[in-house]
């Protein structure tokens, strides 16, 4: 769900923070990150590990704090890591967009034991039918692409100058 964690996550960020500073690449990559880490450790790389769960290290509470922990031991005051912390922060958004507080046993991981709570044994091949019979998720990703169609307009995006700017510095002007 690329859409929905990255639009839902810039449209939380803009309204929480107010900061026109942040780096939205990082902020996006962050909104992402937990998914680039456990689609691929979950059900490609280690499945009878995880049992076909997409879900794990990238979605706990504690993966979000390591980041942020790091980024705070590591950077000094300025751009650096404000562009870093926009990166931490997405991933704490991402949480809250998947509503991982719902699996306890993966957002307090290691608190219940060390063990994640068993997914989809073919997680790829059945996911279509899983969008069909749950037409929720499609409706969060039309509201994040909305949503950044939204931006995308009201930035005036399609100005091939100020997409420039977007990618070069990572800011939007309004």
């Amino acid at each position: 769900m690329i859409f929905w964690h990255m639009g839902g996550t810039i449209a939380i960020f803009r309204y929480v923070f107010r900061d026109p500073k942040v780096d939205l690449r990082f902020l996006a990559l962050g909104a992402i990150l937990p998914d680039l880490i456990d689609k691929p450790l979950g059900t490609m790389l280690f499945p009878t590990v995880f049992i076909g769960n997409s879900q794990v290290i990238g979605h706990t509470l504690l993966f979000s704090m390591v980041l942020m922990s790091v980024v705070l031991l590591t950077t000094r005051r300025g751009r650096v890591r404000r562009r870093w912390m926009a990166m931490a922060i997405g991933s704490l958004i991402h949480l809250l967009l998947d509503a991982m507080w719902t699996v306890q046993e993966t957002f307090l991981w290691p608190a219940f034991g060390w063990g994640f709570p068993p997914g989809i044994p073919d997680y790829w091949s059945g996911l279509l039918e899983r969008l069909v019979a749950n037409p929720w998720l499609v409706v969060q990703e039309m509201v994040g692409l909305g949503y950044l169609v939204h931006l995308y307009r009201k930035a005036r995006l399609n100005d091939p100058e100020r997409r420039s700017q977007l990618l070069r510095t990572g800011r939007v002007v309004f």
